[in-house]
């Protein structure tokens, strides 16, 4: 199973410009990391919009960071994940 390192900042609209709020960080399985990506499309018909940003990585070409906007526009999450440093648990 691979352990992946996950940093969720969370942004909020103020006038013009994306404010911090928080910054937390975790570890997710590899499981947990395929439905948070597989989970854009039904976000999109939801009303909300997700970037996907992508690179090759130790593990492949995969996603490394996640944008998304919730449908008021408001509310900004970005998920960056760090695959290099991705742990192996047997």
């Amino acid at each position: 199973m691979l352990i992946i390192k996950m940093i969720t900042t969370k942004f909020v609209k103020t006038s013009n410009k994306w404010a911090l709020v928080s910054t937390s960080e975790s570890d997710v399985t590899e499981k947990q990391y395929t439905n948070i990506i597989d989970a854009a499309p039904f976000f999109r018909r939801l009303g909300g919009h997700e970037r996907h940003t992508k690179q090759y990585t130790a593990q492949g070409y995969k996603t490394v960071q996640v944008a998304a906007t919730d449908p008021s526009k408001q509310h900004r999450t970005v998920r960056t994940f760090d695959m290099d440093n991705a742990a192996h648990v047997y």
